[in-house]
C-alpha cells in the first residue's frame, strides 16, 4: 500500500518550509521504504517544528553535530543563516567541536563558517546591503 497523496503532498510543503527543498535522500526512501519516510518525516517535524528551540539555535545545533560526525554541515550553516545566525555565531558552534571532536572535525566545520560568510553577502546583496 502506497502513502496518501495528503500524506506525500504534506511531507513536501514541510521540507520546502524548512529546508528549502527535500534532501536528495527523500525519493530513496519514497521508493524503497515508505514506512521509514514516514517515520523520519515525524521525527524531524517532531524535533524542529514542535521544538521550543528558535530555528537559528536549531540549525546551529545541526551544524555542531555535523562538524563533530565530519559530515558536510555547509546547507545547515546557509540555513542557519537565514534564520538570523551570523558567521560568527556559525564558528562559535564549529569552535565547540574543536575539543569534543578534534582538530578534523573542525577542518570539515570550517566549510560551515565559508559557506556562512557567502550566505551572509548574498543575502545582504539581496536586502540591499541592509
Amino acid at each position: 500500500m502506497g502513502m496518501s497523496k495528503e500524506l506525500r503532498e504534506e511531507i513536501a510543503a514541510y521540507f520546502k518550509e524548512e529546508m528549502g527543498n527535500e534532501p536528495s535522500s527523500i525519493p530513496s526512501l519514497e521508493r524503497y521504504s515508505l514506512g521509514a519516510l514516514e517515520g523520519f518525516y515525524r521525527l524531524r517535524k517532531a524535533t524542529t517544528v514542535e521544538s521550543s528551540l528558535p530555528k537559528k539555535v536549531r540549525e546551529l545545533i545541526i551544524v555542531a553535530v555535523e562538524t563533530a560526525l565530519r559530515k558536510d554541515p555547509t546547507g545547515h550553516a546557509r540555513l542557519a543563516v537565514e534564520a538570523g545566525a551570523s558567521p560568527q555565531e556559525v564558528h562559535d558552534a564549529v569552535a565547540l567541536c574543536l575539543w569534543l571532536a578534534g582538530m578534523p572535525a573542525y577542518h570539515e566545520g570550517m566549510k560551515a563558517v565559508a559557506a556562512a560568510e557567502e550566505h551572509t553577502v548574498r543575502l545582504q546583496g539581496r536586502r540591499g546591503g541592509a
